[in-house]
């Protein structure tokens, strides 16, 4: 498996560390210490196809820190048959073109449930921080007001869990134990599918049957052509108007224009994102001004936990591939 460079060397680019996660923590410099291996960091992302192919061009391995970051035929294709490996930082793989590089020979590793726990608990604190309305009663009281009004009790309300993982049964856990009834849709193409051994007390329902019955609705699908913009205008009309709308799996998911619409319209109460269809987000986008919506940059994930164990991962995968060993392949 291995490819050395003419001088003996073995060259792993990061090209899209923004921001610096990566670059300096200690997994990197573990892997900066091993023998035959030149480490480069880019902390900028890439500007456009051709700003990637030049930061990665001659590299044996690529690790991809952003899921922005989309590794085509057309690149793939440009840098092999250098490029041997590219090592995902994270769990989704849809922006890097798989059967291109099964064809090209270049292996594709991830590292699958580093951040479960992290990514369930961030959906868990958005589902609570909307239900009782945290971020805009504390800018009120900030601000000298002192407002009345009701909030949303969650115990005794059903939460609708679309896709049902890793993520999507560990939040079924824990929110079940705040006292929620769990509806499932375990969609042909998520990751997994909940089984009778999770638990009994979970409805599996069909996702048309999810969109009617739930309070609030959590999303954990993986993003697939036939999952790409699963949420539109459509879905939201058949939603409760009462409901709340999480999602942390993959901004693709939505339709953001049909959202926002749905919000500034309250087809639906509310939504809390981490994930969007471009990211950053524009501050000019409608979502950022809309009242009823809570915005977190993309960062259910990073907890020091989570990041220890995820940077670790994508390490050991470069390493152990190197050393005629593999783990964690996706192709």
């Amino acid at each position: 498996m291995k490819s050395e460079a003419p001088d003996g060397t073995f060259k792993v680019v990061v090209p899209d560390d923004d921001p610096p996660v990566l670059t300096d923590s200690a997994a990197m410099a573990r892997l900066s210490r091993q023998p035959n291996i030149e480490v480069t960091s880019f902390t900028e992302r890439p500007n456009n196809a051709y700003d990637l192919i030049e930061r990665i061009s001659g590299a044996h391995t690529v690790i991809i820190a952003k899921s922005t970051t989309r590794v085509t035929n057309a690149i793939l294709e440009s840098i092999t048959p250098e490029l041997k490996h590219v090592a995902i930082w994270g769990t989704a793989v849809d922006h890097v073109a798989l059967e291109s590089a099964r064809r090209l020979g270049v292996m594709v590793t991830n590292t699958p449930n580093a951040a479960t726990v992290a990514v369930a608990e961030h959906a868990l604190a958005l589902l609570m921080s909307l239900a009782r309305k945290i971020p805009q009663l504390d800018l009120r009281v900030r601000e000298g007001e002192w407002p009345g009004g009701q909030l949303t009790q969650l115990a005794g309300k059903s939460l609708g869990i679309v896709g049902t993982g890793a993520v999507g049964v560990r939040l079924a856990r824990i929110a079940e134990g705040i006292g929620m009834r769990i509806l499932m849709s375990s969609l042909s193409d998520s990751n997994g599918a909940v089984t009778n051994s999770d638990n009994s007390s979970w409805t599996e329902v069909s996702f048309s049957e999810l969109l009617a019955n739930s309070d609030a609705i959590s999303v954990h699908a993986r993003l697939t052509p036939q999952t790409r913009s699963m949420f539109g205008a459509t879905e939201f009309s058949r939603m409760k108007p009462t409901a709340l709308f999480v999602n942390t799996a993959r901004g693709q998911l939505v339709n953001s224009l049909a959202l926002a619409e749905a919000l500034a319209n309250e087809t639906i109460a509310g939504a809390a994102l981490d994930v969007f269809d471009s990211e950053p987000l524009d501050r000019n986008s409608v979502l950022a001004h809309l009242p009823n919506v809570i915005l977190t940059p993309h960062i259910a994930s990073n907890t020091n936990e989570a990041l220890t164990v995820s940077l670790n991962m994508v390490v050991d995968n470069v390493v152990d591939y190197l050393q005629g060993r593999v783990r964690y392949q996706v192709s």
